[in-house]
């Protein structure tokens, strides 16, 4: 015979009888082994209760018989701060009801989460409640918010191939050898071919959140593709750049441009020196003392001897570029200038500039480069190339195999030197907020002044004027603060991203500045790199 009831109304379990009255159970521990031995044994013991009724007097009578309470299960359904994930924390029955499905659905709602619930997860999370012990806590991810996706920017996809893709692919001949100095058939292109194909941008697609609150997509940026001479749009793809005219391809980021071409064996004193407005490409050497410049590419197949090259497009030197010093005090006789990428495949005694990448097959000897992006010292994702003495002026990355030579001939190498630009832009725009600043200060005192005045139509006039002063004054305050914040964007961008890698050894007599910080390198180091680190220069080796 059990010594319990349950009283499903109030979910309490009773003593059947006060034990002074039974004699039975004798102690409170028997109590508490009984219970444990019964079917009550998951509900919540009240042990204050059980306490006094082995303590009482003569009142006993007014003992609580109640030795334990049913507790039902529980949910509880937590957001995070973005709002893209509830959370659900289920404390276990004790003798009580479980959280049913429908109890969940309820406290979802409750909480506001309409979206993304996974109903998968919320029944395994339920089904837990029968391998917890009861009165035990644990929690489950139970819906997801979805994420906006961005739309893509357009893109610009080249349908052709230029006269550098062929410098760099040169023409096998018999027995698997290929002639560095054989460029097979000109790339040319005739009216109605295609150049280049424009893929739109993206509007991206809509996310959530679990509140279901929309989370709009930030589209992609639509740039127009490019009209350049010798090119027009296709009359039966508004996307599709085809040529226009006879000539050579050149391209350009968002577009392409179709060159008249002009060929020499070399450029000597027999041909004088070269301006032509297209491209140009010797098939020989361009010898000492001669200049070219071309508004399209430049491509030379042999050597360039302390020459002068300009072009405001592309220049490939397939073998090398070799100049002298003038004197100690002035510049090399040899300079290689272009707006975009300059290849080469060996330089020594040469100023090259470029305002994109500068990539040197083998190594540079005692040059000055000057880069707006890469320097690149040998082939492939990690290059072996060499390069010795001479100065780096600028440039946002360099990677070579070694740096310097056993000898400690003097290196310089200076990057990120567009941050004293940055810099001096930043201090420029600070002042004229300063400006600003005092500006609408001295509105402010005219605005308070001619609200004092009697109303006058000359008062109304004037205010008029101050109001439309102020409207031109937020303006620009708008203006300078988003070009501000672009600068300093560029400037973090500039000091995380510059850096030099060196895949093979770094020699004695380097130094090198970053933005404004500069170090001496003294001694031989392993494969590494040299980054800023909190304004100061600091090396990571390489594994």
């Amino acid at each position: 015979m059990s010594l319990f009831r349950f009283d499903e109304g109030d979910g309490y379990v009773y003593l059947l009888s006060h034990p002074i009255e039974s004699g039975f159970p004798a102690s409170a521990s028997q109590l508490l082994e009984l219970l444990e031995q019964s079917s009550y044994a998951d509900f919540e013991v009240i042990h204050a209760n059980i306490g006094k009724l082995f303590s009482s007097g003569d009142d006993y009578v007014k003992d609580s018989l109640v030795v334990a309470k049913a507790i039902d299960a529980s949910i509880m359904i937590k957001v995070d701060e973005s709002n893209m994930m509830a959370n659900a924390q289920v404390t276990t029955a004790c003798g009580g009801k479980i959280v049913s499905l429908e109890d969940a659905k309820a406290a979802l709602q409750k909480a506001g989460v309409v979206k993304g619930v996974n109903r998968d997860a919320l029944e395994q999370c339920l089904g837990q409640q029968f391998e917890q012990a009861p009165g035990s806590q644990y929690s489950a991810i139970v819906a997801h918010g979805q994420r906006a996706k961005d739309g893509t920017d357009a893109r610009f996809v080249r349908l052709c191939m230029t006269a550098q893709d062929r410098i760099l692919s040169p023409q096998e001949k018999d027995g698997g050898k290929v002639d560095m100095r054989d460029l097979g058939a000109i790339i040319t292109v005739k009216p109605g071919s295609p150049l280049m194909k424009r893929i739109p941008a993206t509007e991206g697609s809509q996310g959530y959140s679990v509140f279901g609150d929309v989370i709009e997509a930030k589209p992609g940026k639509n740039f127009a593709i490019e009209v350049l001479e010798g090119t027009k749009i296709s009359d039966k793809d508004p996307n599709l750049l085809i040529a226009d005219a006879k000539g050579v391809p050149v391209a350009l980021p968002r577009g392409m441009r179709v060159d008249d071409v002009l060929c020499y064996n070399d450029v000597d004193v027999s041909t004088g020196h070269i301006e032509f407005d297209g491209s140009v490409i010797i098939s020989g050497d361009v010898k000492d003392g001669m200049k070219v410049k071309a508004t399209g590419d430049i491509t030379v197949l042999g050597f360039v001897e302390s020459a002068d090259l300009q072009s405001e497009n592309a220049i490939t030197i397939v073998q090398g570029a070799i100049g002298r010093k003038v004197t100690e005090e002035h510049d090399f006789s040899c300079f290689v200038r272009a707006k975009r990428s300059i290849s080469i495949g060996y330089a020594q005694y040469v100023h090259i500039e470029t305002q994109q990448d500068l990539l040197i097959e083998k190594q540079a000897l005692h040059c000055n480069l000057s880069s707006r992006r890469l320097i690149r010292v040998g082939k492939g994702d990690t290059p072996r190339g060499k390069l010795i003495g001479g100065k780096v002026l600028n440039a946002l990355r360099i990677e070579t195999g070694e740096l310097g030579a056993p000898s400690g001939t003097k290196t310089h190498i200076a990057i990120a030197q567009s941050f004293h630009e940055l810099k001096d832009k930043q201090t420029e725009f600070k002042l004229f907020e300063k400006r600003l600043s005092e500006k609408a200060i001295a509105l402010n005192k005219a605005k308070a002044k001619a609200a004092k005045a009697p109303e006058t139509p000359q008062k109304t006039a004037y205010l008029n004027k101050l109001l439309a002063n102020e409207k031109q004054l937020n303006a620009h305050y708008q203006r300078n603060q988003r070009n501000l914040k672009l600068v300093q964007q560029k400037l973090k961008r500039l000091l995380m991203s510059s850096r030099v890698k060196v895949n093979d050894l770094m020699h004695p007599g380097i130094e090198v500045t970053i933005a404004r910080d500069s170090k001496q390198f003294t001694r031989i180091y392993p494969p590494h790199l040299v980054k800023l680190d909190e304004g100061k220069i600091t090396q990571q080796f390489l594994s």
